[in-house]
């Protein structure tokens, strides 16, 4: 798997061939999403390998407020793409880098990262102070000191990973479908039972909040989907069919 420098490397001639286009003495605030579309479809085959180093530039663009709104959804990939139903959206989501949370979510995220980090001294000292005894041949504080700072610097790095490729769902693009942070009720087409709860991102998931992740199969089903449409979601007893009748935010 290529680090950070060489991937950087192998996108970077996307990325500069988007700003030609584009026109390197224009501003980023005058980006617009049918620019992005209009690149898309007339400069690349939309394959991963073109539009993900354009998907991670428009996010990191949005994250910084050099455009004016998440263009990120022009692209026509992700959850936010225009057109997707029944999950179609939410499966794209789930084969690229995009790491697709709302505000409150990314917080969550960097208070984790924070925390992960403040750790890092404690186990300093515990290496320093199992590394005081000699015999390293059999020093199971040493080797328990090890793997503490292993899955330490592990989790650290998965969080620094999402909040690199953290795209923040703007809710005015969203045009009235379910996306990561709407509330949707649905009712089940067989028992008319109803049911409501809330879209988040894998991090954020608390069911006794009624928070479920987009990647549950109801999640994957009622992405980027209206009210009135009919879903189906691949429950583990089989097929159940139903009908989103509202959905808020």
């Amino acid at each position: 798997m290529a680090n950070e420098p060489e991937k950087a490397e192998v996108e970077l001639p996307s990325v500069r061939a988007f700003v030609a286009w584009f026109g390197a003495a224009r501003l980023m605030g005058e980006l617009r999403g049918g620019d992005v579309s209009t690149y898309v479809k007339t400069k690349t085959d939309g394959s991963p390998e073109q539009v993900e180093p354009l998907r991670a530039f428009l996010a990191y663009c949005s994250r910084l407020a050099f455009t004016p709104e998440n263009l990120v959804p022009a692209l026509g990939v992700g959850p936010s793409a225009g057109g997707a139903r029944g999950g179609h959206g939410a499966n794209a989501e789930l084969g690229g880098a995009a790491f697709y949370v709302t505000l409150d979510g990314l917080r969550h995220i960097e208070d984790q990262l924070a925390m992960e980090k403040a750790k890092r001294p404690a186990i300093a000292q515990k290496l320093h102070d199992a590394m005081a005894d000699k015999d390293f041949r059999e020093n199971a504080p040493l080797d328990a000191a090890r793997d503490e700072q292993g899955q330490l610097e592990a989790r650290i790095r998965d969080l620094e990973s999402r909040l690199r490729n953290a795209v923040i769902i703007d809710e005015q693009a969203k045009g009235g479908r379910a996306n990561v942070g709407s509330t949707v009720k649905l009712v089940n087409l067989d028992t008319n039972r109803e049911q409501t709860f809330t879209l988040v991102s894998a991090t954020e998931v608390d069911p006794s909040k009624g928070k479920i992740s987009i990647q549950s199969p109801v999640g994957v089903a009622v992405m980027n989907c209206g009210e009135g449409e009919e879903v189906t979601v691949n429950a583990p007893s089989g097929p159940v069919k139903f009908r989103i009748v509202m959905v808020q935010g």
